[in-house]
């Protein structure tokens, strides 16, 4: 009896058949449906939470978000090698979206407000909001007067708190490819090594360099991040097994001694992400047929939902979820075929 040859990621990773494009959208749609019951206060009704108090549907969603741009941000790089090339694929990626996104939010929250809206535009809080907001890298969460009496109050787009964080991961990216590290999986290895026991030591030094949660938040996600990176790096060493992605599901479901859960986690998602990606019994090709309208529904979804709320006072999180779904999923579809499409087009004239 001959036994299967083992399939490695890095046989799989060549080209562009994959299940990213599906990942990252389910991704964005677990936040979306977290905020149906974060922004109606109905936190413990959340279905993940209600079945393991230490996970919820957002914090999962970007989690694995975190985990998918780590590896794919590092394949842009080692693809590319050039600072300038992977500095534009990155800004054409986030900033056309994102500026598009700001402006959008402050119009809704315009609406809300008591403010007039003349005095709305000119206040201080919302030039502020625009430039900090529309970089990326210190985004801000509130508006003159916005969502004031909501169950969730003053927050005008709370998904984009953690964009600062994954700009600067991709700092971290273009600093590691530039010192040759990313290419050279055992030196990369040594330095997320080294980076996380600095962090361990000194965990005050993670919340100044990655603004916008507590250390153990802020700790998961960057690991997510360089996980995910190491992953490609170490991609010709890495087994695809459905059985071992389904091991880690288990081990998550068991949580033995409260550690896949906690500390065991990213490891563990890593690998659950990827299998899913990759795995040629999984792919869905049918869904890269479509556009890439994850990233439109993580960033236009949250003032939508604020304004539903405020209209329609004591909303259940279902009927939230039915309204703002759609419009949200609206929204995306313009941006990515009227924005965030074209945007990449620019691409190669850099290449």
């Amino acid at each position: 009896m001959t036994l299967p040859a083992l399939v490695r990621l890095g046989d799989l990773t060549g080209g562009r058949d994959n299940n990213f494009q599906l990942l990252r959208f389910l991704a964005a749609g677990a936040v979306l449906v977290f905020h149906c019951y974060a922004l109606t206060d109905r936190w413990t009704d959340e279905p993940l939470w209600r079945v393991a108090h230490e996970l919820d549907l957002g914090s999962l969603g970007v989690k694995a978000f975190f985990v998918i741009s780590g590896f794919l941000v590092t394949q842009s790089w080692v693809t590319r090698r050039r600072l300038d090339q992977f500095v534009v694929a990155r800004a054409l990626r986030i900033y056309p979206a994102l500026f598009v996104a700001t402006l959008w939010t402050i119009a809704l929250a315009a609406l809300s407000s008591r403010v007039p809206f003349l005095g709305f535009i000119a206040h201080p809080q919302t030039g502020s909001y625009l430039l900090h907001t529309a970089l990326g890298l210190d985004v801000r969460d509130s508006l003159p007067g916005a969502f004031a009496a909501n169950p969730f109050p003053h927050s005008v787009n709370g998904s984009l708190w953690t964009l600062p964080i994954e700009l600067r991961l991709y700092i971290a990216i273009a600093i590691g490819g530039v010192a040759g590290l990313v290419t050279r999986r055992a030196a990369w290895l040594c330095a997320l090594a080294a980076l996380s026991a600095v962090f361990v030591a000194k965990p005050g030094w993670l919340t100044a360099l990655l603004p916008g949660g507590d250390v153990p938040h802020l700790a998961q996600l960057a690991l997510c991040f360089g996980l995910g990176s190491l992953a490609y790096v170490w991609r010709d060493a890495l087994p695809v097994s459905l059985v071992g992605a389904a091991a880690c599901v288990a081990l998550v479901a068991w949580n033995p001694a409260g550690l896949a859960r906690e500390a065991l986690f990213p490891p563990l998602l890593v690998y659950v992400v990827l299998v899913a990606a990759y795995d040629p019994r999984l792919r869905f090709r049918a869904f890269n047929r479509i556009g890439d309208y994850s990233y439109g529904l993580y960033v236009y979804a949250f003032p939508i939902q604020q304004t539903i709320v405020q209209r329609a006072p004591g909303i259940e999180p279902l009927l939230l979820l039915a309204y703002a779904f759609p419009a949200a999923l609206a929204m995306a579809v313009l941006s990515w075929h009227a924005i965030e499409h074209p945007a990449l087009g620019l691409k190669s004239r850099f290449d």
